[in-house]
């Protein structure tokens, strides 16, 4: 019998992360004849109302740029947050089977969701904005290292935050409705529907507590080069993302195991 070469902890967890990501991505889009267009409808109908409602009202240009271009980044961008953070509360339940294998650890699971969803909203993004520019919504681009740089930072953002997901999902099962519910209100006040600097002056600092808002700001500037953020914080951002990134290995490093052998939190 040819000897098993022995992996390095690298090679295990990339094997690992690789085949939970196989198993994802037929779970998400192998039972559906029509697959991916299920992912792209979302964001789709999101922009599309949005700019109908935008143009009923007024069919002026946001801080430059066309309505579409300008609600397309923005829904993109937070639903890649909020996917991540979402889709690991149930990462654990949903595959307790394959815990059985010593290998397989929950952040791995973690991992493969975020690289799915990361990898959803990227080709959704060319998709839309190529039909964009096929129909008239063409744009200069600004810098693709501050876009690559910003998509760094929201994963360490929702990264860590679906850590801390991935453990409190099975200890505290009420997490699976309070987390999304507290969700929906960022929906409506990170930038979405309006650039940072039309927030009233009273309530803008209360906002710019806010690091997807911040996210949304700086991702419209780094795609387009007709957009100024002077709203929008390196700084602040890098803060919150490390910040997240660090609280949620912290979270996981400590329930870890008690994730796996209880049932709730009393």
């Amino acid at each position: 019998m040819p000897a098993i070469s022995k992996q390095t902890p690298w090679q295990i967890q990339r094997s690992v992360v690789f085949a939970v990501f196989i198993r994802e991505l037929k779970a998400r889009f192998g039972r559906y004849s029509l697959g991916f267009v299920w992912a792209l409808l979302e964001p789709l109908v999101y922009i599309l109302t949005f700019s109908y409602i935008r143009g009923r009202f007024t069919g002026a240009h946001m801080a430059g740029i066309s309505p579409l271009l300008f609600f397309a980044s923005g829904v993109l961008t937070f639903l890649l947050f909020r996917n991540i953070v979402t889709t690991s509360l149930g990462a654990v339940e949903s595959n307790q089977g394959l815990f059985n294998y010593q290998r397989v650890k929950p952040a791995d699971i973690v991992v493969a969701r975020g690289l799915l969803e990361t990898l959803v909203i990227l080709f959704t993004a060319v998709l839309l904005f190529y039909g964009l520019y096929v129909v008239g919504y063409g744009f200069n681009w600004n810098s693709s290292l501050e876009v690559i740089g910003l998509l760094v930072c929201l994963l360490m953002l929702a990264g860590g935050l679906g850590l801390i997901g991935c453990v409190i999902g099975p200890l505290w099962p009420d997490s699976k409705v309070i987390v999304p519910m507290l969700l929906r209100p960022l929906f409506f006040i990170s930038g979405i529907f309006f650039p940072a600097n039309a927030i009233p002056e009273k309530f803008r600092e209360l906002a710019l507590w806010n690091p997807v808002l911040h996210a949304l700001e700086l991702m419209r500037e780094g795609l387009f080069a007709d957009y100024t953020s002077h709203e929008g914080s390196w700084p602040y951002l890098l803060a919150c993302s490390a910040l997240s990134l660090l609280s949620g290995l912290a979270v996981y490093r400590l329930f870890r195991v008690t994730v796996l052998t209880s049932g709730y939190i009393r």
